[in-house]
C-alpha cells in the first residue's frame, strides 16, 4: 500500500453575528441575528470542517443580556456535538481592549470557561500538526504595531498553512477607515489565508488570499448588499476552505467557496420628484411607487428625492403616504430629501418665479394679483437669505408681511368672491371622494383654511420664523 501523498484539512470561516441587537426597538430583528447565525451554524456544519474561525462582533454589545447568552450557548451546543471547534477573537462590539483587561475577562472568555469555544487574543496557536492559528482582537489604528508585536514573539512557521484573523477595516473599504493598513501589506506578511471581520459586505481579494464573509445579518442600510432583480438584498453567507498539503513538493493548494444563505429581505427604492405635476397627482405616483415595492416582512427604506416650487415644497409630507402606514412590512425608513427651487433659475430651466405663477394660478389667483406677490416675494426672499434671522430682520419681515396684507387687500370684491366659489368647490369635491391623500394635504394646506387677505408668503413668513 503506498504512502498517502496528500493532507487534506477543511475550515470554515465567519464573522460578525451581532447577537443580542434589538434593531429599531422591534423583538423581530432581535431574534434575527440569532436565526442568521444558526443558519450560518446549520450550514457550516454540513460542510464537516476540521475547526471554524470567527472573526469577531459575536456580540453586539459587552454585556449581553441573559437571554442573549442562552440562545448563543444554544448555537454553539451544536459545534460541541458535532465535534467541531471554534475559535474567536475580540471584535470592537465584544469588548474594547481596556474592557477585556477588566473585571476578570469578556463574555467571550466565560463561554471559553464554559468549554463552548477557545478565545484567541493576540497569539499564535497550533491547531494541528499542520495549521497554526494567528488571532488579534480590534485595535483601530494601532492595530499594525500589534500585528508587529505579535510576530515578533510568535515567527512564522512557513512549513505550515498560517492563517491570520483580523477585526478592522482595509483601505478601500470605507473612506474614512482609521485602519491604515493595505491588502498589499497584510498579503507581504507571508500568511496562506487572512480571515477577515468587522466590514459588513463581502470582500474579497483573491490575489492576496484575503477573506471577508460579511455580517450574518445587516446592521445598518450601509450593510445591504448587491440586490436581486426585484430590489431586495436576502443573502449572507461565509466561507468553505479546503487546504490540500502536496508532501512531495511540500506545497499548499487552497479552494476557497462561499455558502450563502437567506436573511429577512431588505430593499431600498428612490421615487425622483416631478416638480410639474399637481400636487394630488404627485402624491397618487408616490402612494403607488410605494404599493409597487410592497413585500410582506421586509425592511425598506424610501428616498423621496427632488425639488419643488416654493410653496409646494411645504405643502408635502411623503412620510405620511398612505401606503407606508398601511404597510405590511417589518419596517418601513421613509427619506425625504425634497429642495425648493427659490427665486431664480432651477437646474430644470424652469425659473421659480414660474413655478410660483403656475402654482397661484392653479389656486385661482389673477395675473394682476400674483405679480403683487412676485415684487413682495423676491423683497421677502432676499430677508431670507440667511439661516439665522435677526431681530431686525424679524422686524423688516414684519413690514413685509404688512406690505402683503396691504396687496391682498386690493383685491377686488369680485376677485375674492371668485376665489372663494373656486376653493369652496374644490373642498366640497375632496371631501365627497372622501380622498386617502386629504390628511397630507390638510396637515399643510394653511392657505386654504385661512383668510384670503393671508397669502402664499404669510405662511412662508410664519414658518421662517
Amino acid at each position: 500500500m503506498s504512502e498517502k501523498k496528500s493532507i487534506e484539512y477543511k475550515f470554515c470561516h465567519t464573522a460578525d453575528w451581532h447577537l443580542d441587537y434589538f434593531q429599531y426597538q422591534k423583538k423581530e430583528r432581535w431574534y434575527d441575528f440569532f436565526t442568521a447565525a444558526n443558519e450560518c451554524t446549520k450550514l457550516m456544519i454540513k460542510e464537516k470542517p476540521d475547526f471554524v474561525i470567527h472573526c469577531g462582533d459575536l456580540f453586539h454589545q459587552f454585556k449581553p443580556t441573559p437571554g442573549a447568552v442562552r440562545l448563543a450557548i444554544q448555537i454553539f451546543e451544536k459545534f460541541k456535538q458535532a465535534n467541531i471547534p471554534f475559535y474567536v477573537i475580540r471584535g470592537n462590539h465584544d469588548a474594547s481592549k481596556a474592557q477585556a483587561q477588566r473585571f476578570g475577562g469578556t463574555i467571550l472568555k466565560l463561554l471559553e470557561d464554559l468549554g463552548y469555544l477557545q478565545y484567541v487574543q493576540d497569539e499564535t496557536i497550533q491547531i494541528n500538526d499542520h495549521i497554526n492559528f494567528t488571532g488579534i482582537g480590534e485595535y483601530g489604528k494601532t492595530t499594525g504595531d500589534v500585528i508587529e508585536e505579535v510576530m515578533r514573539n510568535n515567527p512564522l512557521d512557513t512549513s505550515k498553512f498560517n492563517i491570520l484573523a483580523l477585526h478592522g477595516y482595509l483601505q478601500g473599504q470605507v473612506s474614512d477607515s482609521i485602519f491604515d493598513i493595505s491588502g498589499y501589506q497584510l498579503a507581504s506578511l507571508g500568511f496562506n489565508y487572512i480571515a477577515l471581520g468587522h466590514y459588513h459586505k463581502v470582500w474579497e481579494e483573491k490575489e492576496n488570499n484575503i477573506y471577508c464573509p460579511g455580517s450574518t445579518e445587516q446592521t445598518s442600510l450601509n450593510d445591504w448588499g448587491k440586490p436581486d432583480e426585484d430590489g431586495f438584498f436576502r443573502k449572507s453567507g461565509c466561507y468553505s476552505v479546503k487546504v490540500i498539503l502536496n508532501q512531495e513538493s511540500n506545497t499548499w493548494n487552497m479552494k476557497v467557496k462561499r455558502k450563502e444563505f437567506e436573511v429577512r429581505p431588505k430593499g431600498r427604492f428612490s421615487f425622483r420628484i416631478n416638480e410639474n405635476l399637481p400636487l394630488q397627482e404627485l402624491i397618487e405616483k408616490a402612494n403607488s411607487f410605494v404599493k409597487k415595492h410592497e413585500q410582506e416582512g421586509a425592511i425598506i427604506r424610501f428616498d423621496f428625492i427632488g425639488e419643488l416650487p416654493l410653496g409646494k415644497q411645504s405643502l408635502v409630507n411623503f412620510t405620511k403616504l398612505p401606503a407606508i402606514k398601511d404597510s405590511k412590512a417589518l419596517h418601513i425608513i421613509p427619506n425625504q430629501d425634497i429642495s425648493s427651487i427659490m427665486l431664480g433659475k432651477a437646474k430644470t430651466g424652469l425659473t421659480s418665479e414660474e413655478a410660483i405663477v403656475d402654482l397661484l394660478k392653479s389656486q385661482g389667483y389673477k395675473s394682476t394679483t400674483i405679480n403683487r406677490w412676485l415684487d413682495l416675494a423676491n423683497e421677502t426672499i432676499k430677508t431670507l437669505g440667511q439661516k439665522i434671522i435677526s431681530s431686525e430682520e424679524k422686524e423688516e419681515i414684519k413690514s413685509i408681511y404688512d406690505l402683503i396684507t396691504e396687496a391682498s387687500s386690493k383685491i377686488t370684491d369680485s376677485e375674492i368672491k371668485s376665489k372663494s366659489n373656486n376653493l369652496s368647490g374644490k373642498s366640497k369635491k375632496k371631501v365627497s371622494k372622501k380622498s386617502n391623500h386629504e390628511v397630507i394635504l390638510a396637515n399643510n394646506q394653511e392657505l386654504e383654511t385661512k383668510d384670503t387677505k393671508q397669502s402664499n408668503l404669510a405662511s412662508f413668513l410664519k414658518e421662517g420664523d
